[in-house]
């Protein structure tokens, strides 16, 4: 692993059960059982941590960096251990007790080493035990596996659920308005005209919803009747609610869907844009609106939670939960292994429903790589909302949440801007997300975007070292006419205020006090604002144009230059 990389691990916001940061500068024991005292367990071990996090689907243990992120520097700092002494035989042993291999990497830094413990998954349906006991992580600490997490994990060998024959449904329990709408959106994804002609019948045999052996349950799940759905997965249900206020525990207002989902993806939209809200977008020839909930985003999120959701054997319907700040999705399952928070944009062809992935994508509902999670990210962001998460999730549940609000109207002017006058093409959702973190910032974390953003002026490096940053070019908050703000983002410390005094005259030529008050942000009066002022006119450094309280007058440089 390079330095570059490292960093970017050590810059990560928080810790996962697929990430674990850790200072110990003492030896890390590698099984945590100390037959000196009777053999005592000691949980936190190399074979503790290799557990827990094996069954969270794998990761990285690092050791010797502080736990938490150093505000100056984006970064956890660098401490240094020798906690693994001998690096090949506690991966020998990790082996013995695991039955899967571990690799444990020294990155050697100017403040020390650093050791990354490479953590495999557990084997899929069997978790891993730590001296007969399977762990989990619980925020800091490391204890026994719940039994919906562990339920989950040895259910992991069990066949598709959607591809099963449910051996109770009949021809009779299908829609046959349903069965049309999805042997129409077949056609127009395939464009091939001889579907038109085949029967309902035969239509759900090509796309394998029914087999020689019966109905299966993802036919029923698209194209089975209400009452259908009730008697044989009662769970496939949806509901809808909608609050003033997203923390309120009661809701405002509720509807429960229940039905083919190619009809009821209609209804779903139906009733979250009956609560939309416009916010009108224009500048120059820039002329669209935002609506607080995107219906391409909307159908992306329901749709996910649709195909991903656990069905086997539970009872929890789906929760679209909506609110003036976001959309909250919450479907029963929680991620599959190997798939977490951090990587869920990356990974390709998780799915817990392969025979419902594979017919929608075939129909056009979806594309084989994905669900368009990263059709999802852009929007938000280029919305100027900021970027989905997923607080809320647990070894049960996921929760997806899509912001509402608009946080940056100006961030959406610049993205079209940019694109409209520049050759630079920002499509990606990696461009969008690291544009972001920028913006919110001053890092990044992407080397070959950031230097892709740097050499074609949208972004500006400054500092050195450790104190370097970054922000959105001068262009930017020159466009949205807030020049304060970007004078303050270029300096890191607002102690030096005699100083952002003079780089702001020095980037803009003149001021005003009301420039000036927001450039500290109203943190101090316009008094200590004068007092600075005129300690800098007295050494001759700066001087005011016009007369004394004039709100044509400004304050400038000396030109030492005469």
């Amino acid at each position: 692993m390079t330095r570059e990389e490292l960093n970017k691990l050590l810059a990560i916001n928080r810790e996962s059960g697929h990430l674990e940061f850790k200072e110990i500068s003492g030896q890390l024991s590698i099984f945590g059982k100390d037959e000196t005292r009777g053999g005592k367990i000691n949980k936190k071990s190399l074979y503790g941590y290799s557990v827990a996090i094996g069954n969270e689907g794998g990761g990285k243990l690092i050791l010797g960096v502080k736990n938490e992120i150093n505000s100056s520097t984006g970064m956890r700092d660098i401490v240094g251990t020798n906690a693994i002494q001998n690096v090949q035989k506690a991966e020998e042993e990790i082996y013995k007790v695991l039955g899967r291999k571990i690799g444990i990497e020294n990155v050697v830094t100017e403040t020390g080493t650093v050791q990354i413990v490479h953590i495999p998954s557990h084997p899929t349906g069997a978790p891993f035990k730590f001296h007969g006991v399977h762990l989990m992580r619980n925020g800091e600490h490391l204890e026994e596996m719940d039994n919906g997490t562990l339920a989950r994990i040895l259910n992991e060998t069990r066949s598709d659920f959607s591809a099963q024959v449910n051996g109770a449904a009949s021809f009779e329990d299908l829609d046959s308005n349903a069965i049309k709408i999805l042997k129409k959106k077949w056609v127009e994804k395939s464009k091939n005209k001889d579907l038109e002609i085949l029967g309902e019948q035969e239509i759900l045999e090509k796309l394998l919803l029914i087999t020689k052996d019966g109905i299966t349950n993802a036919c029923i799940l698209l194209v089975g009747k209400s009452d259908a759905i009730a008697k044989l997965i009662p769970c496939s249900e949806i509901f809808l609610e909608w609050r003033l206020e997203a923390a309120k525990s009661d809701y405002d207002l509720r509807e429960i869907f229940r039905g083919p989902y190619i009809l009821v993806q209609d209804r779903i939209w139906d009733f979250v844009n009956s609560k939309n809200t416009r916010v009108p977008f224009k500048q120059g020839f820039f002329e669209q609106d935002i609506w607080a909930y995107d219906e391409n985003s909307v159908r992306e999120a329901a749709l996910n939670a649709f195909a991903h959701r656990e069905y086997h054997n539970k009872t929890d319907p789906i929760y679209i939960r909506i609110s003036p700040e976001k959309i909250s999705i919450k479907s029963t399952g929680g991620f599959l292994p190997g798939v977490n928070a951090e990587n869920a944009l990356d990974v390709e062809g998780q799915w817990r429903n392969r025979r419902l992935m594979e017919v929608l994508g075939i129909v056009g509902l979806v594309e084989r790589a994905g669900i368009g999670l990263d059709r999802i990210y852009r929007a938000t962001i280029s919305q100027g909302k900021g970027l989905p998460d997923f607080e809320g999730t647990t070894g049960e549940y996921v929760v997806l949440n899509v912001p509402a609000k608009i946080k940056d109207l100006n961030f959406v002017y610049y993205l079209q801007k940019i694109q409209a006058e520049t050759q630079i093409k920002i499509d990606t959702v990696k461009d969008f997300i690291e544009l972001e973190y920028i913006r919110e910032h001053g890092k990044a974390r992407d080397k070959e975007r950031l230097s892709l953003f740097l050499s074609s002026g949208i972004v500006e490096k400054f500092g050195k070292g450790k104190g370097v940053k970054f922000v959105l070019a001068k262009s930017f908050y020159e466009f949205i006419d807030n020049r304060s703000e970007y004078t303050r983002k270029k300096w890191l410390s607002k102690e030096q205020q005699k100083q952002v005094l003079l780089n702001y005259l020095d980037q803009h030529g003149k001021g005003r006090m009301k420039d000036f008050k927001n450039l500290f942000e109203d943190k101090i009066s316009n008094t200590q604002i004068f007092i600075l002022l005129d300690e800098l006119r007295k050494d001759e450094i700066v001087h005011f144009e016009g007369k004394r309280r004039s709100p044509k007058g400004f304050w400038k440089r000396v030109d030492r230059s005469r």
